[in-house]
């Protein structure tokens, strides 16, 4: 069963990933010195610092009921990643798209969780692109889904510190 039923909804997932990078680009302008600095914690062990960067951390800890739990859950999501970023990249070497959308779903799950909305949506998306074998999609958009990847695995690190 195929994820987007036509062209259109597949037009609107991408519009939605760009809207939100926009919409996180403009609340990480809006995120003041002050602001950072009078946030929960200190150095980059924040809630602001994560919505400055991508993530929704109190929808997070909303969803698993304490900022400790989240934080635990972050821990698991960096080293978790790191994993599934290999096998999606072997499952792509391979040409494997039942695995590669496996993983996906599974990278998409957790993103979901934790309140990591571009990595959500995008592993959506090549999630959607290997159920249907749309392989010169997956090699065209890997570089992005990488860096994605790799862009939320330094986030979470420097979160962590």
């Amino acid at each position: 069963m195929a994820l987007f039923t036509n062209a259109a909804e597949e037009d609107s997932i991408r519009e939605e990933l760009l809207k939100k990078s926009m919409e996180i680009s403009k609340d990480a302008r809006e995120v003041t010195e002050t602001e950072l600095k009078n946030a929960e914690g200190e150095g980059n062990h924040t809630l602001a610092y994560l919505k400055e960067n991508g993530i929704d951390g109190q929808s997070g800890i909303d969803i698993l009921g304490d900022e400790e739990e989240f934080n635990e859950r972050l821990k698991q999501f960096a080293s978790i990643a790191k994993s599934k970023y290999g096998k999606l990249m072997d499952c792509k070497v391979a040409m494997n798209m039942k695995d590669y959308a496996s993983e996906s779903k599974e990278l998409k799950e957790l993103a979901n969780y934790l309140g990591i909305e571009n990595l959500f949506l995008m592993a959506k998306v090549h999630e959607s692109k290997a159920l249907t074998g749309d392989t010169t999609y997956i090699i065209e958009h890997f570089k992005e889904y990488e860096d994605e990847i790799m862009k939320e695995i330094n986030v979470v690190n420097e979160y962590l510190k």
